[in-house]
Order: structure tokens, then C-alpha cells, then sequence
């Protein structure tokens, strides 16, 4: 979806949206339920989509109230698969991903994730894969698996980098540098480690960098590790100390709340119990504050460990007494989000469904069970594209029924019908005996067919076949065909190739009607009609 199609209230209402999410600011859902009623004054289902979607996002960075969350997202879902905006509908599963992760879900958040891959198979240059497989790859490294963990992050980074244009570019690939700096302390990789500080420091130097992100807690920690690994013990009291300075500020959202207890066990592990104390009784306080029982217990897990290495009886029984009580409250809160999470997914499993149904309707002609021309359209474009990448021929042949019309007056439109239905049998047959053979009703008596990679010789067999069994199914049919087949080339569009077909097909008609030309070159000339093939 392109905003830049809309009025000018738009626009502002989605800059207002932008710049209130950049500073989590509490206008946020705000702006965002003002876009939802603008969407739905203007009945418009891509804005909808793209509306709700921003508005389940603000409920989630800004609110604990889940059941508007999903509500929301649901909605978005919806209105993006019947508008088709993949962009977004990625974006969707990705945060439910995310949610999954923050309720312990893991095996929904991995789900979750792969629905989102899934779309993103339709982006061909778009980064956001990347935030899926990076997210991915968090959780093979929660399991212990490290090297399938840096399969992952590698495999994000390259993704990421294929956008430049995307927002958050930067920040996303300095935190696929601070992923994989981890994974190679954990691979006990120094010299991989090393490279990972330098490409950080380089990516840091760049224009369009936002130095604030040096101040953040991923790459804090990152670097704090990364120099303690390496043995330089100045860089690591150096970034330690603005590490705890940020941490005893509070300034770390909930996303992170996870990586602040794992920076905790990392003081644990280097002997320094105190500060690991320092950062549970820090964190304490927030828990208060968030109904999300996964964290609760990931707290006092934390508790546990630190006060039993501390050997703090007191504080260890506290501790041990809130893992059960928040076991028990993750066990009820897992049972819950699961049965929601089920509801959903088979609430969207309808919606596309539904929407498959549809889209298929708006893809197939109703007369013949061909595709038309928005079929056409969907499928053709993708099928020239990788022709041109590999250098393959493709043959668009564009088809009409001689003297329709007459044929019409003649036997009357109900035997119109009839022929048209005759010729898409035909056709369907061809399509079903060769997987490289697609056809579409193009209006009227006019129909085009694709033949993905096949030499001059097999598309003029196709050709002569459908001419010769038409023959014998009705006799008095008769068509003519013009097809252009050749390797696309870089300037070549798929608008040459039609543009083509149909100028061979006029040419046809005026030379002698039921005859078949094929050419290679984009405009028809006498001469080229003369070297053309006719079955």
C-alpha cells in the first residue's frame, strides 16, 4: 500500500502516527483510531488494514490491555489478505511472533514467524524476513542450538540489507551484529567476535546511523561481553559502567526486560553476584507493573539462581516462594493465551479460506474457467521476470474466433457461448497435459495463452494441436493466432510481447484467416510476417 495515494488528511494523520510511535508518545492510539474512522469514511479496505494494524502495534508498545491487541490485529489481518497487502500482513505475524515470545509461547511464536516468511515470499526486496529470522534464530539460541542461531541472524542480515530504504536498517542490522558477536562467545570464536566490534564501529560511522543507538541496552551489553571475552579489561569497565548507569535509570523497555535478565547471569557468571543482585532488586519494581506471567517467573527464576550462588537463605526462600505462585499463574495464563491463540488461528485459516475463494472468483472468467485478465495479469508478470533473470524464452500467443460476430448472428448467442466453452476445453486440456502452459480469457472471443520456456517448434505443436482439435470437436470454429516467442532482454517488456502477439494475429486475419504466425521481434512488418511460421 502507497499512502502517498491519498488526500492530504491522510498523509498527515499517518506523519502525526509515525512521529508519535518514534516517541512512544500516549497519543499514539490516538492517532491511529483517527486513521481507523478516516478509513472507514473513505470505505477503503487497504487503509483499513494498514490502520488497524498500527493501532494493535500502539496497543502493544503502549498498553497491557491484550484482548485489544489481538482484537485489533485480528482485524488488520483480515482487511490486508482481502486487499493483499503482504507487506503488512508480515508485519502482523511477526508481532504476534513477538507476543507469543512474551507469553512463553514458543512454539506459536516459531509458527507465527513462518506464516510471516511466508508472505514475505511475495517481496522479493524487502528486509522484513529479517526480523522474522533474526527472531528465529533468538530462539534456537534460548535452546542452547548457537550454530542453527547463527544460521538465522546471517541469513536476517542478508535480508535486511537488500531495503536500505527501510526505517530501522541501521538499528537492524547493528543488532544483527550484537546477535552474532554473542553466539560467537558462546562458539569461544575470539578473532569472528573482533570482526563483529569492527563492523560496528564501521556501520557506526555511517551518514544515515542514529548515534543514539550506541546508548542502547543490546549494544551496551553486546560490547561489554564481547570485550570481557576478548580480555580487554578497560573497554569492559568502560562499557559496564554505562551498561548498569542505563539500567538503574529504567531505561530499557519490555522487549528488553528479557536481555536485562540475561545480563544479569552474566555478571553472575564473571563472579560479580552483587551487580546481579542490584539489576533483580532494579527489575523488581517493574513487575509490579506488567500482568505477563512468562516474565513474572523469569523473574523469579533469575532471584533463584542469584540468591542460592549468593547463598542469601532469606532472599532465596522469597524467591523460591514467588517461582511457585507465578508457576502457577504462567500454567493458568499458558492455558488461556493457548485456547486464544487456537481461536485465532482458526479464525484466520477462515478468513483465507474466504479469501481464496474470492480471490480465485476475481482471477477466473465465470463463462469458460479460465483465468481473465486480472489472472492474467498476476500470473504473467512473476512468469516474464524470471524468464529475463534466466535468460529463458517465454511465448505469448494471443487467440480469436474468425467472424464471431457472424458466428453469433448465425447460431445464436447461446451457441456463442458454446463455442467459447469448446475452445477453453481445448485449451484446458493443453494446460493440464504441460505445467509450462497457462491461458486466460482476454475479452470477448479473445484468449491469450503463456507458454513458459518452450522452443519455437513445441509452441507451434501446442498451436497446430488446439487449431486440428477444435476441428473435430465443432468444425465450424475456426481461429487465428499470433504469437511472439523469444528471450526477454533488459529493455524487453511484457507489454512488447502482447503488443506483439496481437499485431501478428491482426496480420493474420488480413492474410488469410485460420493461420498460425509466430515472430520474434516486438513490431510486425510484412517482411517479418513473411518469415513468421504458420502451421
Amino acid at each position: 500500500m502507497n499512502i502517498r495515494n491519498y488526500d492530504d488528511e491522510v498523509q498527515s494523520l499517518n506523519e502525526e502516527l509515525f512521529a508519535a510511535r518514534s516517541t512512544m508518545s500516549a497519543n499514539y492510539t490516538n492517532i491511529c483510531n483517527r486513521l481507523v474512522r478516516k478509513a472507514k469514511d473513505l470505505q477503503d479496505n487497504s487503509l483499513l488494514g494498514y490502520a488497524y494494524y498500527y493501532l494493535a502495534d500502539a496497543y502493544y508498545l503502549l498498553s497491557t490491555d491484550y484482548r485489544k491487541f489481538n482484537q485489533n490485529l485480528l482485524k488488520a489481518i483480515e482487511y490486508l489478505q482481502i486487499d493483499g497487502d503482504y507487506e503488512h500482513l508480515a508485519r502482523c505475524y511477526n508481532l504476534l511472533g513477538i507476543d507469543a515470545l512474551n507469553h512463553g509461547n514458543y512454539e506459536l511464536a516459531l509458527d507465527f514467524f513462518m506464516k510471516g516468511i511466508q508472505y514475505c515470499e511475495k517481496l522479493p526486496d524487502s528486509g522484513i524476513p529479517g526480523f522474522m529470522e533474526f527472531n528465529i534464530g533468538h530462539i534456537y539460541y534460548k535452546f542452547g542450538d548457537v550454530k542453527a542461531a547463527l544460521s538465522n541472524v546471517r541469513s536476517a542480515y542478508k535480508h535486511i540489507r537488500r531495503n536500505r530504504t527501510e526505517s530501522l536498517y541501521y538499528r537492524n542490522l547493528f543488532y544483527c551484529y550484537c546477535f552474532e558477536s554473542n553466539c560467537y562467545i558462546q562458539l569461544e570464536k575470539p578473532d569472528s567476535v573482533l570482526k563483529c566490534l569492527e563492523s560496528m564501529d564501521k556501520l557506526s560511522r555511517e551518514s544515515g546511523f542514529n548515534k543514539e543507538l550506541l546508548n542502547g541496552l543490546p549494544i551496551l551489553d553486546t560490547k561489554a561481553r564481547a570485550y570481557y571475552f576478548l580480555g580487554k579489561k578497560e573497554e569492559f569497565e568502560h562499557y559496564s559502567d554505562l551498561l548498569m548507569a542505563m539500567i538503574r535509570e529504567n531505561k530499557f523497555s519490555l522487549d528488553d526486560m528479557e536481555d536485562v535478565f540475561d545480563t544479569a547471569r552474566f555478571y553472575m557468571q564473571i563472579g560479580q553476584g552483587d551487580i546481579a543482585a542490584e539489576i533483580a532488586q532494579i527489575t523488581a519494581r517493574s513487575m509490579g507493573e506488567l500482568n505477563i506471567a512468562n516474565l513474572r517467573l523469569g523473574h523469579a527464576r533469575l532471584r533463584c539462581e542469584i540468591y542460592e550462588k549468593l547463598r542469601d537463605e532469606e532472599e532465596l526462600f522469597r524467591a523460591y516462594r514467588d517461582f511457585y505462585f507465578f508457576s502457577k499463574e504462567f500454567e493458568r495464563e499458558k492455558m488461556v493465551n493457548y485456547k486464544f491463540f487456537a481461536a485465532m488461528r482458526a479464525k484466520m485459516v477462515s478468513v483465507e479460506k474466504e479469501n481464496g475463494i474470492l480471490l480465485k472468483k476475481a482471477e477466473t472468467d465465470q463463462l469458460t474457467g479460465l483465468g481473465n485478465r486480472y489472472g492474467l495479469n498476476e500470473y504473467a508478470e512473476p512468469v516474464f521476470e524470471k524468464a529475463r533473470i534466466n535468460q529463458t524464452h517465454m511465448a505469448v500467443e494471443l487467440l480469436d474466433v474468425d467472424d464471431f460476430k457472424q458466428f453469433n448472428d448465425t447460431y445464436g448467442h447461446y451457441a456463442g457461448d458454446k463455442c467459447l466453452k469448446t475452445i477453453a476445453e481445448v485449451i484446458l486440456e493443453m494446460c493440464h497435459n504441460d505445467s509450462a502452459i497457462h491461458a486466460f480469457r482476454y475479452g470477448g472471443d479473445e484468449f491469450v495463452i503463456i507458454y513458459d520456456n518452450l522452443s519455437d517448434e513445441k509452441v507451434l505443436e501446442y498451436a497446430s494441436f488446439l487449431r486440428s482439435r477444435l476441428k473435430e470437436k465443432d468444425p465450424a470454429i475456426s481461429i487465428s493466432q499470433g504469437i511472439r516467442n523469444s528471450v526477454p532482454q533488459e529493455s524487453t517488456k511484457l507489454w512488447d510481447y502482447m503488443y506483439a502477439a496481437d499485431n501478428a494475429l491482426y496480420e493474420v486475419k488480413g492474410h488469410k484467416k485460420g493461420e498460425i504466425a509466430l515472430i520474434h521481434k516486438a513490431v510486425i512488418s510484412q517482411e517479418s510476417l513473411s518469415e513468421a511460421h504458420r502451421g
